[in-house]
This record gives C-alpha cells, sequence and structure tokens, in this order.
C-alpha cells in the first residue's frame, strides 16, 4: 500500500514539473519575445516611429503586431510583425476578401529575401562576398545583407544558357556547385560543405 501511495506521489510531482516547464517554453529563449498568441496588438498607428526607423509605443521599443485596415473599414490591410522596435518577421498584405495578396520577410529592419521561408535564385553578381582577416575561416555570401540561403546562377556571355549554379546556406557555399557546357551538358560538379570543397565529381 505504501508503495502504491509512494508511486503516486512521485507520478504526481512529476506532471507539474512537467506542466511548469511547458509554460516556461511559451516565452521565447530572449526572455522578451512571446508566442504570437501572447503578442501585444495595436493599430500601427498608434505607435511613434522615430528618426532611425524605430516602432515605439509609449516611447518604448514595441514587440508585438500592429495592423492597418482599409480606409473607412474594419478590414484589415496589412499586418507587421515587430520585434523590439525593428519589423522582424511577416509583413502580410490582404485583399478585401482577406486573402493574402503578398508577404514580404523582414529580419532586424532590413527586408529579407532568403533564408527560411523560402529558397529563391539570384543571379550571382547580387551576392556580397565577405571575406574573414587573413581568410583565416571561408567566404560568406549576403544577400540584402542577410547571410544568403539558396543558389545563384551565372550564364554565359549574351545567351540564356547556365554556365554556374551554385548553393549557400547561412552564407557559405553549401551543396553542389554545377558548372555546364554551353549545349547544356554538366561538364563539372563540385561538393561543398560550410563553405569547404569535399569532392569534385566530373
Amino acid at each position: 500500500m505504501r508503495f502504491y501511495i509512494l508511486t503516486i506521489l512521485i507520478g504526481s510531482i512529476l506532471v507539474s514539473c512537467g506542466n511548469e516547464e511547458t509554460k516556461g517554453n511559451s516565452i521565447l529563449d530572449t526572455g522578451t519575445v512571446k508566442h504570437s498568441g501572447d503578442l501585444d496588438t495595436c493599430a500601427c498607428n498608434e505607435l511613434d516611429i522615430d528618426s532611425l526607423g524605430m516602432h515605439l509605443k509609449n516611447s518604448s521599443k514595441y514587440t508585438g503586431i500592429c495592423y492597418e485596415n482599409y480606409p473607412e473599414t474594419d478590414i484589415k490591410y496589412i499586418e507587421k510583425n515587430i520585434l523590439n522596435g525593428q519589423l522582424h518577421g511577416k509583413i502580410t498584405y490582404f485583399d478585401k476578401a482577406g486573402e493574402i495578396i503578398l508577404e514580404e520577410i523582414y529580419e532586424g529592419g532590413n527586408k529579407k529575401r532568403s533564408g527560411e521561408v523560402e529558397f529563391i535564385t539570384c543571379h550571382c553578381s547580387e551576392l556580397a562576398k565577405i571575406e574573414t582577416p587573413g581568410n583565416v575561416s571561408p567566404v560568406r555570401y549576403f544577400l540584402d545583407e542577410i547571410p544568403f540561403t539558396g543558389s545563384c546562377e551565372e550564364y554565359y556571355p549574351e545567351s540564356k544558357q547556365v554556365y554556374m549554379e551554385v548553393t549557400y546556406e547561412n552564407g557559405f557555399v553549401n551543396g553542389f556547385t554545377t558548372y555546364f557546357n554551353k549545349d547544356g551538358s554538366v561538364l563539372l560538379i563540385e561538393k561543398y560543405e560550410n563553405g569547404e570543397l569535399v569532392k569534385t565529381i566530373h
């Protein structure tokens, strides 16, 4: 009988601890950013924007979601995610039927064309290359000042034929870099891991 009561007591303590842990997880690791269900929401015209583009509410950097409606209606036109005063996450535009017509992604106030939301392709000349002093670590590539995830292409002069296709993850060449002949056949494939060449495939 004592063993049975002790087992129930230990079980209830474990369940209680588990519930506390779940409550704690409703706040992300910054300690201030909450899940969308817990975020403050307001009309965008309630926020002030300073000369640096910071979104402020009551003179403090705002974290939450703001929205704007179509004029003289209750129909939402735009919804913005803001973190510590800066646009961060999705900005979503809606039509009058409530359907999404456009989504933009921002990170730290900068519009983002790469990362978790979509795998995109650009021309390699659009990427900014940043080397570390002394070339100690691999070169890192950025698009719109964000470490690039996606692929870039280069073409033969005055041609629509791709000459080279490179894949990137978090700014580093990662995966396969493929070189093509003018007829579109594969000339050479290189495999990279975090910016380092690991294998050449002919």
